[in-house]
C-alpha cells in the first residue's frame, strides 16, 4: 500500500542564482504556485515578469540534477525556442509545481540572457 502523502511535509530544493551563489530552500507542497514564486520570494531573484504565464522567459532555469516528469506546455515550449540560452534541460520555473516530485533537485536560473 502507497504512503499517503502528509500535507505538512516539507521538502528541499537548491537554487543556484544568477550570481553563481548556491541556495538550499525548504518548502512545503504548493506552498507557492510555483518554483519561479519560490526563488523570488526566498531570493528577491529579479524573474518572473509575465507572473507565471509562460511567456517572457526571465525565470528560465536549467534542471542541474533531477528529473522532472511533467511535460512541457505549448506556451512553455514556444517561450523557451524563442532563448538564445537554452539546452535539453532548460524550463520555465513559472511551470514547476511545488510539491514532493522536486524534493531534492537543483535549479540554474539563467534569464532570458
Amino acid at each position: 500500500m502507497p504512503t499517503p502523502l502528509l500535507v505538512n511535509s516539507s521538502y528541499r530544493v537548491t537554487i543556484i542564482t544568477l550570481d553563481g551563489q548556491s541556495h538550499s530552500i525548504e518548502f512545503r507542497r504548493h506552498a507557492y504556485n510555483n518554483l519561479m514564486e519560490l526563488a523570488v520570494n526566498e531570493l528577491y531573484e529579479d524573474i518572473g515578469d509575465c507572473k507565471g504565464h509562460a511567456w517572457c522567459g526571465t525565470c528560465h532555469v536549467e534542471i542541474v540534477s533531477g528529473k522532472l516528469i511533467e511535460s512541457m506546455t505549448r506556451d512553455e515550449t514556444m517561450t523557451l525556442e524563442k532563448l538564445e540560452n537554452t539546452d535539453p534541460a532548460s524550463r520555465l520555473a513559472c511551470q514547476i509545481m511545488l510539491d514532493e516530485l522536486i524534493d531534492g533537485m537543483v535549479f540554474r536560473v539563467l534569464g532570458d540572457a
